[in-house]
């Protein structure tokens, strides 16, 4: 038996654009929205120290970017911007059906938020995508917008009973003009990794009972508690390092002068490296003068292992 098609339901929330409000009219309230209740809960600091011309700046672009891909999904109206070409190749390449644009969800209490972009796999399966213009996608934009995806994908689910939303991501597009004439140009497509609805309900219940959810991603206290330490460590290898390559130039300089080629103590070997000259083949390059060869066939993949870094 074929499964039946899903058609998405509409809630009753009316959202007011001037003042960004959403209103419940059976309950006669104000619902709040997503994005108020993750800074409130997970990120009270997004625009600190941004200068207020250029946060409405920012948002006035966005507003424009957004439009223009929503009259490109609704209406196949193209406004020719880089914006609206990239977004078409990115829905493309990724195999992309439109299926609603600012998609109005709600928990029917509490909450309400509009998705930008739902797009249709199957019957009952969907992906949901947001599109941002930030200049940079910082891992704290990364993490933030994989929080209101995973909220926006729970309330989704919650709204339409029996559908499934199989991915999220980010649509990362730009091309604003710089200072210098050049253009910040970006088209990405970043897949997040969907937090489970059950931490969702937590974060929810806690932000609409006024307390604080305690984020089971957050470091852990016992960590963060070994910053200092860190710093310390860091440090000293940084101190370490500018001393010992200090003494290895003095070394290469007088084995140089000299001719040798090693020296040895009772517990040591120095060995010096005469200079040579090294070929390297470049992929790019050779893609580039010849894009009518298929290379794939003659490429080697390898498991690269995981590493941390860790910035101060």
């Amino acid at each position: 038996m074929a499964t039946k098609r899903i058609k998405l339901k509409q809630c009753s929330v009316v959202f007011n654009e001037e003042d960004h409000t959403y209103y419940l009219p059976e309950k006669d309230k104000y619902l709040s929205g997503i994005t108020g209740m993750l800074e409130r809960q997970l990120f009270p600091d997004t625009y600190a120290g941004i200068p207020e011309a250029i946060i409405k700046q920012a948002a006035a672009y966005g507003k424009e970017v957004h439009q223009s891909i929503e009259d490109f999904d609704m209406f196949w109206e193209n406004d020719g911007t880089q914006e609206v070409a990239d977004y078409i190749t990115l829905t493309t390449e990724q195999g992309l059906i439109h299926e609603t644009s600012e998609y109005l969800i709600t928990d029917g209490e509490n909450y309400a938020s509009m998705i930008d972009k739902v797009y249709r796999v199957d019957e009952n399966t969907f992906d949901i995508g947001d599109i941002k213009t930030y200049g940079v996608m910082t891992p704290e934009k990364r993490e933030k917008a994989r929080w209101q995806l995973s909220v926006y994908s729970y309330l989704f689910e919650l709204q339409n009973k029996k559908a499934k939303v199989r991915r999220i991501f980010i649509l990362h597009i730009r091309n604003k003009a710089k200072k210098d004439g050049s253009f910040d140009h970006i088209s990405d497509f970043i897949e997040l990794k969907r937090i489970p609805s059950e931490i969702v309900k937590e974060l929810l219940l806690a932000d609409s009972v006024g307390e604080q959810f305690v984020n089971p991603y957050a470091i852990p206290e016992d960590i963060r508690q070994q910053e200092p330490l860190i710093r310390k460590l860091i440090q000293a290898k940084t101190d370490a390092e500018t001393k010992l390559n200090s003494i290895k130039a003095r070394i290469l300089s007088l084995m140089e002068a000299q001719d040798i080629k090693s020296w040895c103590t009772d517990s040591m070997r120095i060995t010096r490296k005469l200079p040579t000259i090294r070929s390297s083949f470049s992929l790019s390059d050779f893609k580039e003068a010849h894009a009518d060869i298929d290379i794939e066939p003659f490429m080697k993949t390898s498991t690269v292992a995981g590493s941390l870094t860790i910035t101060l």
